[in-house]
This record gives structure tokens, sequence and C-alpha cells, in this order.
């Protein structure tokens, strides 16, 4: 009687993600990264001899419609040939704002592709067009300008190419230097290049070495690894906006990705705070980010309280007692709220309506919720509990009742996982 939905799953070597940010992919395979980001799927790594970071595809941006979705056509419709009728979701207001809204995903900071001068179509142009020129006019001097143009394009081209591979080979061979020998490492190789390579290089490469060489410091959590980051890092001349960027972004995907089935467990908070005191993060910094680990943090704690009786608001029958008690409850009930046509087919948007607001109260026997009214459902009735964490509803499966139950909690885990340790219980007692 599981109600947690985790959404992550592995596929061998790769490991599937989905979270507020889209579909993230990592590959299992040391020092190469193939990922899916907002602007489409990237190969990005440089391990022993193969370096690269490539765009493979760019997500086509769409209209954004009312419902927040993208593309030409509302998402929220079906085709136009699909017959019969189809129901649709309106928010009303009426649940309780989602208890892990605090923090989102921080993307990683852009590595831009600068293209050379050699690159501008403008120049191009114009070879093309002196070119065209000479053929026609038969002037010999245009034949030289065409010419002059096309050496100038093909050293441009060249001289790109070498500095690239440079580049390339710099990276590799710091990030191979680094992985097998961290204390040792010489930062001589970086500075050589920096000195020598023009800017737009520099802008290129480093970035790819800052990246690379935090991975593998993250990937080997030694203290050598670790240190001889923390030594190295400053020596790296990338902009202190793209390493607190970097940093928190890597930060926030650890989150996340321990945050999967919404529970936080001890181990996993743990290894968060090392790798926040790891990445030398200021408290300012990273400030929601640590209010979203102390509230997962408390949820735990609270869930894993042992079971006991304590004195509730309504009433007890002999023998009856009473193990949790929450306010700020709200009974909800599905509600048609409008009607329409569309297309040949007929739409129903569904919405939710308080039904009751008040204290709800679990026994060993019944969930009972009082307000302006009161609502009693017996324990040995409800086969199943769901939550739905993004929208902060509670159903509740009861046998022989056409309709599921919602709730709605300012603290939806909890409640959940009070009511599914209180049904294990009675299902213990009754198997004895």
């Amino acid at each position: 009687m599981g109600f947690f939905l985790r959404k992550a799953f592995r596929a061998g070597p790769v490991r599937l993600n989905l979270s507020k940010g889209g579909l993230g992919v990592s590959a299992g395979v040391t020092g190469a990264r193939i990922g899916l980001n907002r602007q489409g799927a990237y190969l990005y790594g440089g391990r022993h001899g193969l370096y690269y970071r490539e765009q493979l595809t760019r997500k086509k941006k769409g209209k954004r419609n009312a419902s927040g979705s993208t593309g030409s056509a509302p998402a929220d419709l079906p085709p136009v040939n699909t017959p019969g009728r189809e129901d649709i979701f309106v928010d009303t207001g009426t649940t309780y704002p989602p208890v892990y809204d605090l923090i989102e995903p921080h993307p990683f900071p852009d590595l831009k592709e600068k293209r050379g001068w050699f690159a501008n179509p403008l120049l191009w142009i114009v070879a093309l067009g002196t070119a065209i020129a000479a053929v026609i006019t038969e002037i010999y001097p245009i034949f030289g300008i065409t010419g002059f143009l096309s050496l100038l394009i093909l050293f441009g081209f060249l001289r790109d190419r070498s500095w690239r591979k440079r580049g390339k080979a710099m990276v590799e061979e710091a990030a191979q230097r680094f992985e097998e020998e961290p204390s040792n490492f010489d930062p001589n190789l970086i500075h050589d290049f920096v000195n020598r390579a023009p800017a737009r290089y520099n802008e290129r490469f480093l970035p790819d070495l800052y990246l690379l060489l935090i991975q593998i410091a993250l990937e080997n959590p030694d203290e050598a690894h670790i240190f001889a980051f923390n030594k190295l890092e400053k020596q790296i001349p990338v902009s202190e906006e793209f390493m607190h960027d970097t940093k928190k972004a890597i930060l926030t995907r650890k989150i996340e990705l321990a945050m999967e089935d919404h529970l936080l467990t001890e181990a996993e908070e743990e290894e968060i705070r090392e790798l926040i005191r790891q990445l030398y993060l200021p408290e300012d910094f990273i400030f929601e980010e640590l209010q979203y680990l102390d509230l997962a943090s408390s949820i735990r704690k609270e869930m894993d309280r042992p079971l006991e009786p304590m004195n509730g608001s309504i009433p007890l029958v002999r023998g009856e007692s009473c193990f949790a008690e929450f306010n700020d409850v709200r009974l909800l009930e599905e509600r048609v709220v409008d009607r329409f046509q569309k297309n040949r087919v007929q739409y129903r948007k569904i919405g939710f309506e308080i039904q009751l607001e008040g204290t709800l109260t679990i026994t060993d026997r019944r969930i009972v919720i009082t307000g302006r009214g009161s609502r009693e459902y017996r324990l040995n009735r409800i086969l199943n509990v769901i939550t739905d964490v993004e929208n902060n509803i509670i159903e509740l499966v009861i046998a022989d009742r056409k309709n599921p139950v919602f709730l709605s909690s300012a603290e939806p885990l909890l409640l959940s996982a009070r009511l599914e340790r209180i049904l294990e219980r009675q299902t213990e007692e009754q198997a004895v």
C-alpha cells in the first residue's frame, strides 16, 4: 500500500531523472556526459584521448499558451478527430501550496561557442561577390582581391583549428593528470595555454576544464582530490559567477536526485551537507537550499517517530486510541466547473471544492474530520493511500465507494506516512 512515486529509474549505465526542469540523462561512462537540457541533447566529456562538447539537437521553441505548455496547439486539448469526452483538471485554488516549493533546479552556466571572424557571413559574401565580379568583368585586380580574401579566410580557419586542437589537448591532459595524481598536479600546463592562447580560446576551453576537474573531484571524494581542486580552482581564470553557478547547479541536482521519492534519508542528508562543505559554498548563497534540507530533515524525523497514543480533540470509544492529529486539513470534492465542445469532442473542466475544513484525527479505528460538521471513514475500509506531492492532494481509495476521498493538507507527506503506519499496525494486529 505505497504512496510515494519515484521519479527516476536506471537503464543500464544511464540514469533517467524526471524533474521540474525536464528529463535529465547522465551516462555512467567515466569522463563522458550524455544529457538533455533546455537546448536539446548534448555530449560532453574528455579523457584518455577523447574530448568533446557538442550540442546534438536544438529544442524547437513553440508559442506558450495559456496553460503554460509550448507548441502550436493547446496542450490540454486532444487531436481534432478524437471522439468521445475529455476531462481537464482546473486548479480552483482549494488545495494547499506544495510543501516542496522552496527550490528550483539551478541551471548550469551556458558554455557558449564563439565563432571566429573568418566565419563572419559578411566576409564570405564579400569574397563570393568579388569572385563573381572578377569572372564577369575579367578585371585582374579583382582576382587579386578574391585571392587575398580566400587566403585570409583559410588562414583564420587553420589558425582556429590549431588553437582548438591545442585547447582540447590541454583539457584532456590536465584532466588525466589531475585524476591520476592530484597531489602532484602541475598547473603550469594550464598557465602556458592561458598566456599563449587568444582570449577567445581561453573563454572556450577553461570553463570546460573547470567543469571536468570539479566532476573528477566529486567522483573521487577523497581528501587528495578535494584538496587539490580547492587549491587549483583559483588558478583557473574563470569568473566567480561561473564558479558559483556551477557549484550551485551541482548542489541543486544532488538535492533533486536525493528527493526523487520526496523523502530525505539521514545518509542522503549527510552526503549533501558534506558536498556543501567540499564546495565551499557560503550559507547566504545557498539559503534556499539549506531551508529545503532543514524542511526535508524535519519531515523525516517526524515520520520516523514511533507511534504513541495521544490525547485527541474528539471523544473516543472504549478501547480506541488516537495516534495522530492534523490541523488545517481540507476535505475536497470533485465538481464539474464548466463544459464545452470543440471539434466534436465534449470537454469537462474538473476542479475541487472544499466540503469541510478543520482538524483531522486518526485513531486505530477511523479517520475523523471535524470543523463545521464532521466526516468519518473507517480504517478497515481504506484500500489505498495515494499522495500527489506536486498538487498537494491525498487520495483515499475506499471499499464500496465509487469516488475516492480527496484531502489537502499543509503536511501531506507526514499525514500520509502516519496514516500508512497506522494502517500497517492495524493489519499486523489483525494477522495476529
